[in-house]
């Protein structure tokens, strides 16, 4: 944690060096106010000056408004700077995410990166709030405080000091001993958000299943769970507060003491054990404010080494130094070498795949579910690495080739169609500048997008709800293909892109995209023929394998995954 906080305010030292001075004169003025009352009784009210009274008296004003001035000071630049940590955090979290494979995805999970970002960093944004408010206060409260108390009352002072030491002790054995169950707690919230993200992105099948008693009833059980943890925890810290209250009032209690029995031996006179009781509650005041800080240290640990994880982590994907640049004018083609590939605790998934895509041709890629399709296709994307193999596009491993290159050289349309809360255009554009409005209208009349976004209140202008829940899936499809023809790119991918489409709709787009797209590299995914009967090369994939490549015809002739493929489509379309 001491790592990420001053990471945090390295970069706002000369306002945390402001909060330091502005606290110091605070101290140095309420400790002033103090003194100011035992100049009134010795000088004042002891030989009845009351020029002496009054003067303190407007003295203990300006000191009072003093550190009222100071207290504001230290409160505007703390928001400041907590409120800046908390950009920077999560800026730099946000980045950090955007540079994360799917691989590393599945290492921590959407719902836990989601709490990291939001929830740890409120949590290192309340204890730096609190760190620079309360713990630059409280250790220029001590040292002052104890300085003048030992100056007045060396005895009273040491029990001071023994009782303060002993309170200090036992409330961070406590707070350390709390770690272990803050962790399991952040643990099981971080399964709450997913449970509940699953609920909401699935409300359509539970609903349509009658499932809703049994989903109620484990987020309801998961939810109990984190119920009892944060109960657990809360109780292993909610009696420091009072017990160190305790403890500190039998300080008091025993100062009190022992001070009447030095007074009645005129040990001490009454101005200075006024003086030091008046210590001992400003000490005290100081002091409520520990409690606190160590019940959310504990909490704040927890957050710091979640935050640091992902900011530490070391992505798969390692974006290599450029080896060779590749040019879109040397342009040829991709080529697969003896790819192997398995996801995290699995064992390959692909094997053997070897094929080439010479520029200006038609991949196309069909199988039965699972049987490896779309993980060829993130591999050439590099959203994971082969375990063994390359994959070369013009000759050029596609590690050796920066991401942010390769990745615009490659136009993606995935089966899953990704709709933001956002402008038609927006969601076509995706950010990119280069894309004009033209490029984008025509895009929406090749997709046959255009009728969709016709029928919105601002035509292309018109903003889409999350998740496109405004159009219906066959014009959410649409709005994907449009995204995907319209960036300009070497390489066009279409990951099952055509499912949601009938049959004319779908002969009319893909004839459109074909005659664009006749001089690029394109690759189709398929689960229907009718998508790519016209291709090229058709891969046949069984089981991780390609069992068969040719043209249509020809693996009518020789491929009977492929011919058992065609019969059972041919049957259904004469249905």
């Amino acid at each position: 944690m001491k790592k990420l906080v001053i990471r945090a305010l390295k970069k706002y030292w000369k306002h945390v060096l402001l909060t330091l001075i502005f606290v110091l004169l605070q101290v140095y003025f309420q400790i002033e106010i103090i003194n100011m009352s035992k100049v009134i009784l010795d000088n004042g009210v002891k030989v009845n000056n009351f020029e002496v009274i009054y003067n303190s008296g407007i003295l203990m004003l300006i000191y009072t408004l003093g550190s009222m001035i100071m207290v504001t000071l230290v409160s505007y630049i703390t928001s400041y700077i907590t409120g800046k940590v908390s950009f920077d955090l999560r800026s730099k979290m946000f980045r950090k995410v955007t540079d994360l494979s799917l691989y590393d995805f599945n290492k921590f999970e959407s719902a836990s990166l989601m709490n990291r970002a939001t929830g740890d960093i409120n949590v290192i944004q309340l204890f730096i709030l609190n760190l620079l408010r309360s713990c630059l206060l409280i250790p220029f409260v001590i040292v002052g405080v104890i300085i003048e108390t030992v100056l007045i009352n060396r005895t009273l002072a040491a029990i001071l000091i023994v009782f303060f030491i002993i309170t200090i002790l036992f409330m961070f054995i406590k707070g350390n001993k709390s770690i272990i169950f803050f962790n399991k707690l952040q643990v099981s919230v971080d399964r709450l958000n997913l449970l509940l993200r699953e609920k909401v992105y699935g409300v359509r099948s539970i609903r349509a299943f009658g499932k809703e008693d049994y989903e109620r009833n484990k987020f309801e059980k998961a939810n109990d769970d984190s119920y009892e943890l944060n109960i657990e925890s809360s109780l292993k810290l909610y009696y420091v507060a009072p017990m160190a209250v305790l403890l500190m009032n039998v300080a008091v209690v025993i100062i009190y003491y022992v001070g009447g029995i030095q007074l009645q031996y005129n040990m001490v006179n009454v101005a200075d054990l006024l003086l030091f009781f008046q210590y001992i509650t400003y000490f005290l005041s100081s002091l409520a404010l520990i409690p606190f800080i160590v019940k959310i240290m504990p909490k704040a640990i927890v957050a710091s080494n979640r935050i640091e994880e992902v900011f530490e982590y070391e992505p798969i994907l390692l974006n290599n130094p450029i080896k060779q640049e590749y040019k879109e004018d040397s342009f040829k083609g991709v080529e697969f070498n003896n790819v192997i590939f398995g996801y995290s605790g699995a064992k390959d998934v692909i094997a053997d795949i070897n094929f080439k895509a010479s520029k200006g041709t038609t991949t196309a890629l069909i199988g039965a579910t699972g049987s490896g399709k779309s993980t060829v296709m993130y591999l050439l994307n590099r959203m994971y690495d082969p375990t063994f193999g390359e994959i070369l596009i013009d000759g050029v491993n596609i590690k050796d080739i920066d991401l942010k290159e390769l990745h615009s050289k490659i136009s993606f349309g995935s089966q899953k169609s990704m709709v933001f809360n956002d402008t038609v255009i927006e969601n076509i554009r995706m950010s990119d500048d280069s894309i004009t409005r033209e490029d984008i209208e025509r895009a929406c009349e090749i997709t046959l997008f255009t009728d969709a976004f016709k029928s919105l209140p601002s035509g292309i202008d018109s903003i889409i709800e999350e998740n496109g829940t405004n159009i219906s899936g066959g014009q959410r499809q649409r709005l994907s293909l449009a995204r995907t023809i319209a960036k300009d790119s070497d390489i066009y991918i279409f990951d099952d892109t055509f499912s949601a489409l009938d049959m004319k709709t779908e002969k009319i787009v893909r004839e459109n995209i074909k005659e664009l797209l006749k001089d690029k590299t394109v690759f189709m995914v398929a689960q229907k023929i009718s998508t790519i009967i016209d291709a090229d090369n058709i891969l046949v994939f069984d089981a991780g394998r390609i069992v068969c490549q040719g043209t249509h015809e020809e693996l009518l002739e020789k491929c009977e995954i492929y011919k058992e493929i065609y019969e059972s489509q041919a049957y259904m379309n004469k249905e």
